[in-house]
């Protein structure tokens, strides 16, 4: 019953919407936009403070405003 549980909250986190690579800047070295939203949309557990800092040891940071 669990593993079907998170087989199905992944599938449901996979049609949620994802940043757009214009409210962010990129460093001289980042990685790829996709990639890194990617990578820490997986690590961050739908906390955003834990997004912005996975994004920032990819080379991005959120544009304030």
């Amino acid at each position: 019953m669990r593993k079907l549980f998170l087989i199905a909250a992944f599938a449901l986190s996979a049609c949620a919407t994802s940043p757009s690579e214009t409210g962010w800047t990129s460093s001289k070295d980042a990685q790829p936009f996709a990639t890194a939203v990617a990578a820490c949309n997986q690590i961050s557990y739908n906390v955003e403070a834990n997004f912005i800092v996975c994004m920032a040891g990819r080379g991005w940071t959120r544009i304030r405003g």
